[in-house]
């Protein structure tokens, strides 16, 4: 399962949703096979590892947003004092 969680922190690193997404589906393959062989008191471990990983995971994607809707912010900022001005046309006065 390491190696999975390895894969699955890169990918969530990387912006790599779609993988991320797909090993996200073989690591709850491999949790339920493991929650299955597991003691009782093995399993509180095991849910430990699982929510510290999709908390982690979560947090990291929140401040992807953040990051892109602060960048998105900025250009459209940009863009306001971009000439020509959408839609606008452009006069000339001669003195």
């Amino acid at each position: 399962m390491q190696s999975k969680t390895a894969e699955f922190r890169a990918a969530v690193c990387a912006g790599n949703l779609g993988a991320a997404d797909r090993l996200l589906s073989d690591l709850r393959q491999e949790v339920e096979l493991r929650w299955s062989a597991a003691t009782a008191a093995e399993r509180p471990g095991i849910a430990a590892q699982i929510l510290d990983l999709l908390a982690w995971a979560r947090q990291v994607l929140l401040a992807r947003r953040a990051h892109t809707q602060r960048r998105l912010t900025q250009v459209v900022r940009q863009g306001a004092y971009a000439w020509p001005a959408a839609g606008a046309t452009r006069v000339d006065f001669e003195g």
